[in-house]
């Protein structure tokens, strides 16, 4: 969910709404959007310490390492950023600077937009050089490209909003997600051809 868009008090509250209704199973993550300077940040970071997030994101500006590892000083929990981080020289000052911890913090390079699958390729690799697994990668962009990537390679994960960004976002035709995992249909390439929607626009583009 969305954060900062009302006082601290009235964010509080409603985080604590939306627990409420998740099972046992479910787990929320909330994202700040880059909204931050550093005394915000913290100040949002301290007062989530009592919630048990999945992460929370993007809490100041990408560039802002220095932002990013004050944070981890004050928050315990698990930090996510990266998704506006391109090439393999920004992913790499942001391990190196901004104090991401590779045993609870998440990396959302974007495999689709960081100047393609090998410059994306080169950021894994630096990740692992640092000691960072790929199951800490969780690419940001819900879209087809990135879901076949982040199952090809291994990642931990693909933000795949199956109800948004039609026809681009969410699965392949009859792939349900079931217990928090989906299981791949077996086709070549990017996939775009098994989720017939999309498929038909791309059809109609290149006509």
């Amino acid at each position: 969910m969305k954060i900062d868009g009302v006082a601290l008090e009235e964010d509080l509250r409603r985080i604590e709404a939306v627990l409420g209704e998740l099972t046992s199973r479910q787990r929320l993550a909330v994202d700040a959007n880059s909204r931050f300077d550093r005394d915000g940040a913290i100040a949002y970071g301290k007062a989530l310490s009592q919630y048990d997030l999945f992460w929370y994101e993007e809490a100041g500006d990408p560039l802002d390492f220095e932002l990013q590892a004050e944070l981890a000083k004050h928050y315990a929990g698990s930090m996510a950023t990266g998704e506006n981080l391109f090439s393999m020289q920004d992913a790499r000052n942001l391990i190196r600077y901004g104090g991401m911890r590779s045993d609870r913090d998440w990396l959302q390079f974007d495999c689709a937009l960081s100047y393609g699958l090998i410059e994306y390729l080169r950021t894994l690799q630096m990740v692992a050089e640092y000691g960072w697994s790929a199951r800490r990668c969780i690419p940001h962009g819900g879209h087809q490209m990135s879901l076949n990537i982040a199952a090809s390679l291994g990642l931990g994960g693909n933000e795949s909003y199956p109800n948004l960004f039609q026809p681009y976002g969410g699965f392949p035709d009859g792939v349900e997600v079931q217990g928090g995992y989906i299981t791949m249909p077996e086709l070549p390439g990017i996939g775009f051809e098994g989720k017939s929607d999309l498929y038909r626009e791309m059809k109609a583009l290149s006509a």
